[in-house]
């Protein structure tokens, strides 16, 4: 009988086991697609930055249908998990971002709250290059950011 409950308790870890591992191996899978689909919006996001001015009516249409294909591809990443981070105005927080570069900025372009309560001269970001992305804590990729020096 004692031979019959060990099996029956080893069924049941082994159950345990592979459902944590099935677990573990959506979360690598949506990792790695993550990685995938943020490299695709980057490329969007640049393709944006350079739109051409004085397009036509038809050539307009073409590009809100292409950024609407954009906000499909952003939606789905979504679905997977990860979520955008990195703003103009936010405190630099370099477990957050990485600085690709800094520049002056107008002391009235600054917002108090960046600038620390005892004008500690916080860094903060002026310019977003590429966004971050995280799952919940865990940081996919760090925001690239200009901040003001």
């Amino acid at each position: 009988m004692a031979g019959w409950k060990r099996a029956l308790a080893d069924y049941d870890n082994l159950k345990k086991d592979l459902s944590r591992e099935r677990v573990e191996m959506r979360k690598i899978a949506a990792w790695q697609a993550s990685q995938s689909f943020i490299a695709v919006l980057d490329n969007f996001d640049q393709a944006v930055r350079h739109v051409p001015d004085g397009l036509d009516d038809k050539m307009k249409g073409w590009v809100n249908g292409v950024l609407f294909i954009r906000i499909q591809l952003e939606n789905t990443l979504r679905d997977l998990g990860p979520e955008p981070f990195g703003a103009v105005g936010e405190a630099f927080d370099p477990r957050l971002h990485e600085i690709v570069a800094e520049r002056k900025e107008p002391e009235n372009a600054a917002t108090p709250s960046a600038k620390g309560e005892a004008g500690g001269g916080l860094s903060q970001v002026v310019e977003v290059i590429s966004r971050g992305w995280k799952i919940g804590e865990r940081i996919i990729r760090p925001a690239k950011v200009i901040v003001s020096s």
